[in-house]
């Protein structure tokens, strides 16, 4: 009897996770976003950027918890948007009300990745008593380019054998013009794929989001001229995220290439109640190269800092 108990309550958070609310709902006319929802507990976690996060952040699920992830507009399984003045990170922020909404949730916790954690934190600051906690992991800097230290930085990490193969792949395919927007996807995705790791062999395990035609390399250039030249002409206040008092856990590793370490730091010491876990082998798939950042994730989301997590001097 005992082990028949114990084996269900192992089993609980492989059902918490084993089928999730699938759907799409419209926040802005022409623009619908895809949405995962993993269980109906009274905790609840937003994670955009389930393309990204989705698989590995699955394992936060459990019976007390709700986790809804969801792709950004023009992106993942989302609708595809042609008008690229709507793409923007402002417009994210709307997104991410109107998805509130459509579950009618009051409050929540907020997981944000890469220039996620800059739109999260936009939002925590236009909606200060919906958000709970926000975890920030590889967070782009509040305004480009970021004057940090050299040792804030990445810009010098030596490019694996590895990623020099595939880019020279990828470039032959471009130069020749026979290659499908598919296959040029496949290729290009192997060669990122050794940048956002800081360990090459994890590389296999970053996402291959290209059965997604949003993820194209046509159409997801078109997206980062829009989206990231908006990003790049914005200059977001510190004074902003100043005043927030709500819990900011900021994950950041030192060989992030594409959001430098300096920014975490930064995100750190703007939030009057931050602490910030430094992974120094880790890169921009920070849990990738240390799982355990999941396992800090769940702790900081159930009240708790993680051991690890260290508050800066303002």
């Amino acid at each position: 009897m005992i082990r028949s108990a114990c084996a269900i309550v192992l089993l609980l958070p492989l059902l918490a996770r084993a089928a999730p609310d699938t759907g799409m709902f419209e926040t802005a006319p022409g623009v619908s976003i895809y949405f995962e929802k993993y269980g109906d507990g009274p905790q609840v976690t937003i994670i955009p950027g389930g393309l990204f996060l989705g698989r590995d952040f699955q394992a936060l699920a459990r019976e007390d918890r709700t986790l809804i992830f969801y792709d950004m507009r023009n992106r993942g399984a989302s609708s595809s948007v042609s008008d690229g003045s709507i793409l923007t990170i402002l417009e994210d922020v709307r997104d991410l009300e109107a998805l509130r909404k459509h579950f009618a949730v009051e409050r929540f916790n907020l997981v944000g990745w890469s220039y996620l954690g800059l739109m999260t934190a936009l939002y925590a600051a236009e909606n200060p008593t919906r958000v709970g906690r926000l975890v920030q992991i590889g967070p782009v800097p509040r305004q480009y380019p970021g004057n940090y230290p050299a040792e804030e930085r990445a810009d010098g990490r030596e490019t694996p054998a590895a990623a020099h193969a595939a880019q020279a792949a990828l470039e032959r395919a471009r130069a020749t013009g026979d290659a499908s927007q598919n296959q040029l996807c496949a290729l290009q995705a192997r060669y990122f794929s050794y940048l956002l790791v800081g360990d090459p062999k994890n590389a296999a395990r970053v996402p291959d989001n290209c059965r997604y035609e949003n993820e194209w390399p046509g159409h997801f250039q078109a997206h980062l001229d829009h989206h990231f030249g908006d990003i790049q002409k914005r200059n977001f206040p510190a004074a902003q995220f100043e005043a927030l008092t709500l819990p900011v856990l900021v994950v950041h590793g030192k060989l992030d290439m594409n959001a430098p370490y300096g920014s975490g730091r930064e995100w750190a010491r703007t939030f009057p109640n931050a602490r910030l876990i430094t992974l120094p082998r880790a890169a921009h798939f920070a849990w990738l190269d240390d799982p355990s950042v999941i396992r800090d994730v769940g702790r900081f989301l159930d009240g708790k800092w993680p051991a690890r997590a260290e508050q800066l001097s303002r």
